[in-house]
């Protein structure tokens, strides 16, 4: 390439024109780029998006599952609670003698093994 000093007017404007041209390029291959990794993005949404939200929806209907559990246990431990309660004032240690009364009686009939 030549010093600008010693162009002529037309010569000068050639190489503009050139260095112009390259610049179009430039821009269009970089927008062509861009245009590529747009597309790329949007196949991808369109393929995994689905699949992730099916995952989050599945995982969603496992939470409420386990909340039902944990409400239905919360409602029979009460339930326990309540029934310990009642066995409090020394009724378990009648109930055993009565388990064990009715054990010896089913030896005495012939039911033994208990």
């Amino acid at each position: 390439m030549k010093d600008i000093n010693d162009m002529s007017d037309h010569e000068l404007l050639m190489e503009l024109v050139a260095e112009k041209r390259r610049r179009d390029k430039i821009r269009y291959l970089k927008l062509a780029c861009y245009g590529v990794v747009f597309l790329c993005i949007l196949y991808a949404g369109f393929r995994f998006v689905p699949k992730v939200m099916a995952a989050i929806d599945s995982y969603n209907q496992v939470i409420a599952k386990y909340d039902a559990l944990a409400e239905q246990l919360q409602g029979t431990k009460d339930q326990i609670d309540g029934i310990a309660k009642q066995f409090g004032d020394g009724t378990i240690e009648k109930l055993k003698s009565l388990i064990d009364t009715m054990g010896s009686f089913l030896e005495r009939i012939g039911f033994g093994g208990f």
